[in-house]
């Protein structure tokens, strides 16, 4: 526990070692191109910063509150988005993004001897994004597949937590739709599960809002956000989940994906960790996003 909060306050003090860049790039007249990009950087579509199975590079402590008893937990998530082309539209103004996505998601018993692997959820997925001005959608195919640790299974552990294993394996297409206005980004849309290895109903749906304040509050790269994202599933007999995050986001001043996040989380409802997501609990936690 020692260690992971050591390293936890480490990567907080990251952004003020290494320094707060004020630079500004130099400005360039940029010429519409309408032809199609190889690699590009940015995605068209952005999901909510609340999404916990979006890809994203970060770790976080939290407090997990069970039914009878309540333990710490280090989660931490290894992942990208990578664009693979951009085509023109058929407007003057809009663009199709094809990518692919790829995170693994890992949740540790902080209070256990051997800081137990408790759940890891492997996500790879193909997604399909569109712009036009600020409507933007995402159609997204992916895969997840969910493993219990080694230690998990053997040790003795919660006994909220105490399930026999399943294999949770399935593969859903997820349409999402989004609107920015003014630093203010509603999402929201259906997922569909179009094949399992474990009996699960179909349906969820999934909606959010965040904002970014659009002007810095210290020199030119710090940005306040706050994001709430309420989830849906049949399964779970569409009981609200709900995600709140607040915090920081330092950007580079030169490629807006390069950031860090430093936030704090909420979240209440049933648990987004692979097979556990019957299991209806709290938790409360804070950590840091980086974004390559």
């Amino acid at each position: 526990m020692q260690k992971f909060i050591s390293f936890l306050i480490l990567a907080m003090l990251l952004p003020l070692i290494t320094g707060f860049s004020d630079t500004e790039p130099e400005k360039t007249e940029q010429v519409a191109d309408r032809s199609a990009t190889l690699f590009p950087v940015d995605p068209l579509f952005v999901n909510s910063l609340s999404s916990a199975k979006e890809p994203r590079t970060h770790v976080t402590w939290l407090r997990l509150n069970l039914p009878v008893s309540s333990f710490n937990v280090g989660s931490v998530g290894f992942g990208d988005s990578f664009g693979l082309v951009r085509v023109p539209g058929w407007g003057e103004t809009d663009s199709w993004q094809l990518g692919i996505s790829g995170t693994v998601l890992a949740q540790f018993n902080m209070d256990s001897e051997s800081l137990d692997l408790i759940n890891a959820d492997y996500i790879i997925g193909f997604p399909l994004g569109y712009r036009n001005g600020a409507w933007s959608a995402r159609a997204r195919l992916f895969h997840q597949s969910s493993h219990l640790g080694d230690e998990f299974l053997l040790l003795p552990q919660d006994p909220a937590l105490q399930e026999p294993r399943i294999n949770l394996s399935f593969e859903t297409i997820e349409l999402l739709a989004g609107w920015d206005w003014k630093g203010i980004r509603v999402t929201a849309g259906p997922s569909y599960i179009v094949h399992t290895s474990t009996p699960l109903k179909r349906y969820s749906a999934q909606g959010g809002i965040d904002y970014l304040l659009t002007k810095p509050v210290y020199k030119s790269t710090v940005y306040p956000f706050a994001s709430v994202l309420w989830h849906f599933w049949e399964e779970t007999d569409w009981d609200t989940d709900t995600t709140v995050k607040a915090g920081l986001n330092i950007r580079s001043p030169y490629a807006e994906k390069r950031s860090i996040q430093i936030f704090g989380e909420y979240y209440e409802g049933n648990l987004p960790f692979g097979q556990f997501y019957a299991l209806r609990a709290e938790y409360y936690g804070a950590g840091i996003n980086i974004s390559f």
